[in-house]
């Protein structure tokens, strides 16, 4: 079975987004325990409770300072800001969209990951299922494609629940993501930075805009960012990074129960100019 549509690399994606708070951002981070790749694979979450959180980027440093002695951070190839280069699917009606924009459960995310630092790429497919827990399946592959092959179609219809339909690639996502792990409990928390999307209509950046998202074994939230977070007086939202960026840049699609996290992302770049 065959994808009806392809979408090509944007060369514009492949360049890390810097801002001047990075640096100091980069600085505190070199303060941290190191972990490898290896080691985080000791500390599974493909099955968890996710948490997340919009926050300005210019926030990071003093958070960052405040818990460096219960977190380590992942290096790979001796860096600490990991480029993520994704390509997400959905059906022809995009079922998956409406699926988490009308509020079902379980619902589906179907992608393609590229971790650009390890040159390694995945395909996964990502549940929230009825019990508001993740659950993550994944297939290693060469490399992102803009087709579904056979054997893609084959992994995707054991675990997606609508089997073997056609599915088309709909938009890119790239960021810098810096993950932390904690010393003490099994949590992991992933900041993401610089995002950027794209599809054939356009592309949006949201360069001064951090994406944290906490992830944990159990539904306790008794940790230090989660502390750090909390005395902020930051609340959580009900996030999609695929959402988001597919409403904002495909308008012809309903897009009703996003429209709150859009006004939050208008307001909290508006914010961040006012910095500059």
């Amino acid at each position: 079975m065959k994808t009806t549509k392809t979408l090509q690399t944007p060369q514009i994606m492949e360049a890390g987004v810097r801002t001047g708070s990075r640096f100091v951002l980069d600085s505190i981070v070199s303060t941290f325990d190191p972990i490898t790749l290896s080691e985080l694979d000791e500390h599974n979450l493909q099955e968890r409770i996710d948490t997340k959180y919009l926050l300005d980027e210019a926030l990071l440093p003093e958070i960052l300072d405040e818990i460096k002695d219960d977190y380590t951070v992942l290096h790979v190839a001796g860096k600490s800001i990991q480029p993520y280069l994704t390509l997400y699917y959905d059906t022809e009606s995009y079922a998956n969209y409406f699926a988490h924009h009308n509020g079902r459960r379980p619902r589906f995310k179907i992608r393609m990951r590229k971790y650009v630092n390890s040159s390694a790429s995945f395909l996964e497919v990502k549940e929230k299922n009825r019990k508001g827990r993740t659950v993550k399946s994944r297939l290693q592959i060469n490399d992102i494609a803009n087709r579904l092959a056979p054997q893609h179609y084959q992994f995707i219809s054991e675990v997606f629940p609508l089997g073997l339909v056609p599915l088309k690639p709909v938009i890119w996502n790239r960021y810098d993501r810096l993950t932390l792990v904690n010393k003490h409990t099994l949590e992991r928390v992933t900041v993401d930075l610089g995002f950027n999307a794209y599809n054939q209509n356009g592309f949006i950046s949201w360069d001064r805009l951090a994406i944290v998202e906490i992830k944990r074994g159990s539904r306790s939230l008794c940790s230090g960012f989660y502390q750090a977070i909390r005395e902020r007086y930051l609340r959580p939202v009900n996030f999609s990074k695929y959402c988001v960026s597919l409403a904002l840049l495909t308008p012809e699609l309903k897009a009703n129960r996003f429209k709150p996290n859009i006004e939050k992302i208008r307001l909290c770049l508006q914010r961040s100019m006012s910095y500059v």
